[in-house]
């Protein structure tokens, strides 16, 4: 188990109304799987991965992310965790456009602080395994949208964290793109990772090892997938 929630609820304020975006849950997010949180927009599904992520902090509920209970840590330490255990895949790709592919995926290493000769080596191992280091030298303006999603997951990668969290990943893709990025996060998943994809893609259900299904901020399990 990398991440629990126990009757989680976000509530923001807004003026003097209350708006509920996510009921409260209770939910484990484990390792080796590939969790598809699905639902339509404006349902909770992204504030759900936005708590998983350490961005917020839940309004009630008690919320634990390899092992440290968010509820307890002060913004330094929530940003340290995000750092070294979480990696982020966007809709948007999030890459810099007057970086390569390959320095792209140095910069969290540069954040860190990883001396140059092992970070390179990190960023090389991080490329292969997306099949991309023919493309490292290559801005990416240069890349189509399923390489540059490559890329990303590489960004994501290169850390080396226990949850990976993606955010509509694939809603920029076209099939054969979403096949290929969708069976890299599968295989990393396969392999160990904890990987978290928000959508609102059925297409996407065949490549999870489970699935919950968010709507009108309320969590619900949908029936465990064998495949």
């Amino acid at each position: 188990m990398i991440a629990k929630l126990e009757e989680v609820s976000k509530v923001y304020k807004v003026g003097d109304q209350e708006i509920v975006a996510l009921q409260p849950t209770t939910m484990e997010v484990k390792e080796g799987e590939l969790l598809l949180i699905i639902g339509p927009s404006g349902s909770g599904k992204t504030t759900l991965l936005s708590l998983l992520g350490c961005v917020l902090y839940p309004s009630k509920g008690r919320l634990w992310v390899d092992g440290q209970e968010i509820n307890r840590l002060n913004e330094r330490q929530l940003a340290h965790l995000r750092l070294s255990t979480i990696g982020f895949v966007f809709q948007s790709f999030n890459l810099l456009a007057p970086l390569t592919a390959e320095d792209n995926v140095l910069m969290p290493l540069r954040l860190q602080g990883v001396k140059n000769a092992e970070a390179r080596q990190r960023t090389q191992k991080a490329l292969e395994m997306v099949d991309m280091m023919d493309r490292r030298k290559q801005l990416p303006k240069q890349l189509s949208g399923g390489q540059q999603q490559r890329v990303a997951i590489a960004c994501a990668l290169v850390t080396n964290p226990k949850l990976i969290l993606c955010d509509e990943p694939t809603a920029s893709l076209d099939k054969d793109s979403l096949d290929v990025v969708m069976q890299e996060l599968r295989h990393l998943a396969n392999e160990g990772k904890s990987v978290c994809v928000v959508t609102h893609d059925p297409r996407l259900e065949k490549y999870a090892h489970r699935i919950v299904s968010v709507n009108n901020g309320i969590v619900t399990a949908v029936d465990k997938i064998d495949h």
